[in-house]
């Protein structure tokens, strides 16, 4: 008989492959040791990764809305502007009349 085929006293185990499965559970053991490690370490990224994109979009919203506001003002300026540049000229060409 192999090493391998060697029973124990009784007949009932083989000391390889009782040796083999003591080492195969100990080693699933470490690898899902290391897997339930890597899924909190990936849901921890995972939740700075949702913290992060939820204060860039309040950054989006924020300069979105000061966006909007610059627009209206420039609007509001530019009509201003272009008032005052079109009494000027009637002022302008008053003045010129008169002389």
């Amino acid at each position: 008989m192999s090493e391998g085929n060697k029973k124990l006293p009784g007949g009932q185990a083989r000391i390889p492959l009782l040796f083999s499965s003591v080492q195969d559970k100990q080693r699933l053991e470490e690898l899902i040791g290391d897997l339930i490690r890597h899924v909190a370490k990936t849901h921890v990224q995972t939740k700075v990764n949702e913290d992060e994109l939820h204060h860039l979009k309040m950054k989006v919203a924020q300069l979105e809305s000061h966006n909007k506001y610059l627009y209206e003002h420039n609007e509001k300026l530019e009509k201003r502007i272009k008032h005052l540049e079109h009494n000027s000229k009637f002022t302008e060409n008053s003045y010129l009349q008169k002389a």
